[in-house]
């Protein structure tokens, strides 16, 4: 930052810690009550009342908002000290008032039982600074862009005492209160549940802004929300943005208390999840580059007629497929699409939506089961690329590929593949396998569906958003140097008597498929050696 964005920055130290006055009311100086008490005369008894009243709630209101206005002038202290001691591009730390006992609070050890992750990172990313901005802001985008690792997030516009501060700070743009759930590839991770509010402040018009995080805890005049409970928190953290053309140059901060996994939560992922990679500031930085570079790849094969937009179209199609395969590996699955069956070891689930006559016997089955590799990611990654589909078509006869979309590096790609299938009803027909292989810095996701023509027809060329597909796949994410830990899902259809032939089926075969797997994941390491 050059000496003049520090001087701007720095005359924040000459505002007070306690809100400018406001214009319209007063909060009931002497002023006012002068004239109420001219007009007395002229006005009508029930609005010199309420003009009376005002000036009664504003003396109420006020210290709320003072105490609000401090809090928010400490976090942002804080997440420019967290910058400015990372020896980013934040070269001075803002002179703020006598907020240093308020700051101190965002500095206290953890309880026992708990852990800080305290994780930054910086970056160029290829969006324009007010861009990036509002999809901060916007929840809806800020999903769609990190959709991986959602595994909710909502919100509303808070009134009250933050509507009131940022009326009266004109550098605040924008308050959002936001709920929000993180969450692993696997079932066997609890996911991160957080509540916070999340501010728009622009500290230097036109240059630099901060998205600014903070645990709705830390204020004393929030209701709570009983229908969510945020059971991590989340110490200021944020988003530090400074123009650079069409580009931005960001600081990310995370700042987050975190449960620490007892010895009867041990299970093979406890090594990730009591570390601070898996939610890093640096997983955040990748994962939103990530997406970007879905809308920056391009077709290298290209063999169907399109509907305009078309690769819009597929990006949309391969998100709901990616939506679909993390719902089956959530923590606790939705009963109004999964009825669980087991979860011991193995998650078998039956499909809710899906129901045949009793006589039929004929339902949608998923298993979900993670288990380890001996062998590095990347290496597991091309193995199952091709697997996966194998494990849908079984043999690759007459296959063709139709469709190549990908990133340069093909680190994000996908494909379809065509093949020609005889049924008792038809002579010949296509049917087609969609597949969408990432990688986002951090982990891999392989996520494929079987699609037959009007599948294809309805999502690719009509750009119809409601086919229903099946997705199936792979997630992998490292285990330290040269190990890496799996989470495969499987859904098929089965006609079988009963639910308990049905799990055992899908026991069976999941078993059979993992321990293929890492046999011939050992003859791949052994040749890469």
């Amino acid at each position: 930052m050059d000496k003049g964005k520090s001087k701007v920055i720095e005359r924040e130290a000459d505002k007070c810690e306690n809100p400018p006055p406001r214009k319209e009311k007063g909060y009931g100086s002497s002023s006012r009550q002068s004239e109420v008490t001219a007009n007395r005369t002229e006005q009508p008894v029930k609005t010199l009342m309420r003009e009376v009243d005002d000036c009664e709630d504003d003396e109420m209101f006020y210290p709320e908002l003072q105490e609000a206005n401090n809090i928010f002038k400490a976090v942002y202290k804080e997440i420019m000290t967290i910058a400015f001691e990372a020896n980013y591009y934040v070269e001075a730390v803002p002179a703020l008032g006598s907020i240093e006992e308020l700051q101190k609070v965002f500095r206290i050890s953890p309880p026992s039982d708990w852990r800080l992750e305290t994780t930054t990172e910086t970056a160029i990313v290829p969006i324009s600074a007010r861009s990036l901005c509002m999809n901060m802001m916007n929840l809806d985008s800020w999903h769609a862009s990190m959709s991986h690792i959602f595994h909710y997030v909502g919100g509303y516009i808070p009134d009250g005492v933050f509507k009131h501060l940022k009326d009266e700070d004109p550098s605040i743009l924008h308050v959002e209160m936001v709920n929000a759930e993180f969450q692993l590839p696997t079932p066997f991770a609890a996911v991160r549940k957080f509540s916070f509010l999340r501010f728009l402040k622009e500290i230097i018009p036109d240059e630099l802004w901060a998205i600014i995080d903070v645990s709705k805890d830390y204020f004393q005049h929030i209701d709570m929300d009983y229908m969510f409970e945020g059971k991590c928190r989340r110490r200021p953290s944020g988003v530090i943005i400074r123009a650079r053309d069409d580009h931005s140059e960001i600081i990310w901060i995370e700042n987050v208390e975190v449960p620490v996994l007892s010895q009867f939560q041990d299970n093979i992922y406890s090594a990730i999840i009591n570390s601070d990679v898996a939610f890093s500031a640096k997983r955040w930085v990748d994962a939103f580059l990530w997406n970007l570079k879905r809308y920056q790849s391009a077709f290298f094969i290209q063999e169907i007629k399109w509907g305009r937009p078309y690769y819009l179209f597929l990006l949309s199609l391969t998100k709901n497929m990616r939506l679909d395969f993390m719902k089956c590996l959530r923590e606790s699955p939705d009963d109004r699409d999964w009825t669980l069956l087991t979860d011991h070891g193995m998650r078998i689930m039956q499909d809710a939506t899906m129901r045949s006559p009793e006589a039929c016997k004929i339902c949608g089955y998923i298993s979900v089961v993670s288990f380890r590799i001996q062998a590095k990611p990347h290496l597991v990654f091309q193995y199952l690329v091709k697997k996966n589909r194998q494990l849908q078509w079984h043999l690759f006869l007459d296959e063709k590929e139709v469709l190549r979309f990908a990133a340069d590096d093909e680190s994000y790609l996908i494909t379809l593949h065509q093949r020609s299938i005889i049924t008792e009803n038809s002579c010949g027909s296509e049917e087609y396998i969609l597949q969408e292989a990432s990688w986002d810095g951090f982990g891999y996701l392989i996520i494929s569906a079987i699609m037959n023509q009007a599948d294809v027809f309805c999502s690719l060329v009509a750009g119809y958003k409601d086919v229903d597909l099946k997705p199936s796949g792979f997630a992998i994410v490292p285990d330290g140097f040269d190990s890496s830990l799996v989470t495969f899902s499987l859904q098929e259809v089965l006609q079988v008597p009963d639910t308990h032939t049905g799990i055992r089926v899908k026991s069976c075969v999941a078993k059979r498929i993992i321990s293929e797997i890492i046999e011939e994941m050992a003859d791949v390491v052994k040749s890469a050696s």
